[in-house]
């Protein structure tokens, strides 16, 4: 037997196979090695399994991890830690991170334009109820749809419904949503994590005075003439001023000052002209075709597969055992005229080294001279002699009175054996009762009725059912257990009869179960690809109503199998890749047409952007295909 096995488990382990890995050893000592973030996080009743498991099956178990979740569960059930380390991080040392979601990649292009239809066209104008004024004097270019004022250009046509019937197949099952008619006014980045804001700071203005004639002395002029022939220096200075020409000077500032806004509306004319030219997306949002399903299937759970197999509709199954035992007191309601002997249990002793056979009705005499008998035939073991001590043989046995009367309902007490009295044996032999002798009378008393003992019986099976059930529900986790299927329940066995003189009796009743659990979303695979093969549809999940009945295990308790009535709704296939080729390049009026040709498809809408596109973009790249259920 090895003395320590060690159990390494991974982040996406069940709890079924570790438990199935702990169960099975024979090690005294296991270790488990837990990652952190181990699904074992999410179950604190997994280490309430596995403590029962050590316990009933004499097992040290530790636990090495550093996940502090993990510490929290192997500790509060015992478990020694090896290795300890504080995963916890004070709150105070965290920066909090601001989280904003990144934008679409719609918000690149700022607007949309939108082609909405069903069968047959319609179109639906969004324009205001008073036409605003033209910014240009400019005619507005011909388009082959009616522009919104938001600046999007929006048709919608809805497909007419066509009669139910059997549906076209078609090959693909994907589905999703699409968030429609956002229009987002900040260029962002893609994959940017924070909305970034841009402060603009503007100087203080300021003027600049710009004179094209010097200021000749007045009042408060300076005469600058007087000053440097003060100074000795006019004479001898030049004319600083004869060519001093400020309306030159003036012409050169004002075309510098032109020349970067003249780079700027170049630059956003060629940026314009590229956008116009490379840029334009498409996204078409489908809506299949949706039919009621209401269908039943068998389904057969094995503990002897581990893969779903589709041709059987079997699935993995996982097989669970228990046992317990429930008792209680009950309170006799009959009464009548009773004469009853009194009853109780002695533990007859053997000192000699020879076994003794002791036949039915034998005497065994109380110390104040009271006679009780045996009802059936015993043997009472040899002594045992063990060094120097001698060990009496015993057994236990059922006494009743001699004759009734309450005088028989005696305290614990001894007893002997009048039939061997005067033999050597006569001293090898005696008797014990542990509890008083009850049941004695003569006369009206209390009695156990029919209807005591049945409701005694259903109390303790109801209770007996329930704590089986949540004991297998413990063992399974998320595995689903059908009711209380496979519970088997022993005989009750209770100190007192139907009609019985007693105030009150005693029941208890073992029960057992032996039960396969098996995973739920394996039957929703097994519906899904019976949906596909049979109908050539898609089941839709939401609002699936699956319920199970008529559940039979097999023989020897290996496989489950049962019924699934199954109802809600499932969509026609559509092959969204087929769909995203064949319209590539196409325009208004050749769309509509390609999709009023696909019976299987509802409704339709096409999502152009930015605002100038007016087809399908050649490149399959741009083209997004969105199917709805």
């Amino acid at each position: 037997m090895p003395a320590t096995k060690i159990i390494n488990v991974s982040k996406t382990d069940e709890f079924e196979e570790v438990f199935d890995l702990f169960k099975g050893t024979d090690a005294e000592e296991v270790i488990f090695i837990f990652p952190k973030g181990s699904r074992f996080t999410k179950q604190e009743k997994y280490f309430e399994a596995i403590k029962r498991e050590a316990e009933s099956s004499g097992k040290q178990v530790s636990v090495m991890t550093s996940d502090p979740l993990i510490v929290q569960f192997a500790s509060k059930y015992g478990f020694e830690i090896l290795g300890e380390k504080s995963s916890r991080t004070k709150e105070s040392e965290i920066a909090p991170q601001a989280i904003s979601q990144p934008s679409p990649p719609s918000e690149i292009f700022g607007e949309e334009f939108e082609e909405e239809f069903e069968k047959p066209p319609v179109y639906d104008s969004e324009e205001p109820d008073e036409p605003l004024e033209p910014v240009f004097s400019q005619p507005e270019p011909e388009v082959d749809f009616p522009t919104p004022l938001g600046g999007e250009a929006v048709v919608e046509e809805m497909l007419e419904e066509k009669p139910e019937g059997v549906l076209a197949a078609a090959t693909s099952n994907d589905s999703g949503g699409v968030n429609e008619g956002r229009v987002i006014k900040d260029i962002l980045p893609r994959g940017a994590d924070h909305r970034l804001k841009i402060k603009e700071e503007k100087e203080p203005a300021f003027e600049v005075n710009i004179k094209s004639q010097i200021t000749q002395a007045g009042s408060r002029g300076v005469d600058i003439e007087k000053i440097w022939a003060k100074e000795g220096k006019w004479k001898k200075q030049p004319n600083l001023l004869a060519n001093f020409n400020p309306l030159k000077k003036i012409k050169s500032k004002r075309f510098l000052g032109r020349l970067p806004l003249f780079l700027v509306l170049g630059a956003l004319l060629t940026l314009a002209l590229v956008l116009y030219v490379t840029l334009g997306s498409a996204r078409v949002v489908i809506h299949p075709r949706k039919q009621k399903m209401d269908f039943q299937i068998k389904v057969v759970a094995s503990s002897t597969i581990t893969n779903i197999n589709f041709d059987l509709n079997q699935i993995p199954g996982q097989r669970f055992k228990e046992q317990k035992e429930e008792s209680g007191t009950f309170q006799a309601t009959g009464q009548k005229e009773v004469i009853q002997k009194a009853t109780g249990k002695i533990t007859i002793f053997n000192k000699g080294f020879t076994a003794q056979r002791l036949v039915a009705t034998t005497r065994f005499k109380s110390s104040n001279g009271l006679i009780f008998r045996i009802p059936q035939t015993i043997t009472v073991p040899p002594a045992v002699k063990t060094g120097s001590e001698v060990i009496p043989g015993s057994i236990e046995s059922v006494v009743y009175a001699d004759r009734p009367g309450a005088e028989y309902n005696i305290a614990p007490t001894q007893f002997t054996i009048p039939g061997l009295e005067g033999t050597p044996k006569f001293n090898d032999f005696y008797a014990v009762s542990k509890e008083p002798m009850t049941g004695g009378i003569i006369g009206p008393a209390k009695v156990i009725t029919e209807e005591d003992f049945t409701k005694a019986q259903e109390v303790l099976t109801t209770k007996l059912k329930e704590e089986i059930y949540r004991s297998l529900k413990d063992q399974a986790g998320e595995l689903k257990i059908l009711d209380t299927l496979g519970i088997k329940l022993e005989a009750p066995v209770t100190n007192a009869k139907v009609g019985m003189a007693a105030d009150s009796f005693q029941m208890s009743i073992k029960g057992s179960a032996d039960m396969i659990a098996f995973r739920e979303s394996d039957v929703v695979e097994l519906v899904k690809n019976f949906v596909s093969q049979k109908n050539n549809l898609e089941l839709l999940t939401k609002d699936l109503d699956i319920k199970y009945a008529n559940p039979l295990p097999n023989a020897d308790n290996t496989a489950l199998s049962f019924d699934v009535q199954v109802s809600g709704w499932a969509a026609a296939k559509i092959d969204k890749d087929v769909i995203q080729k064949d319209i590539a390049g196409m325009g208004g009026d050749a769309i509509r047409s390609y999709i009023q040709g696909i019976k299987e498809i509802e409704s339709a809408r096409i999502i152009l952007s930015p605002f100038w596109v007016r087809s399908i973009p050649k490149d399959l790249k741009k083209i997004k295909v969105d199917i709805q259920n």
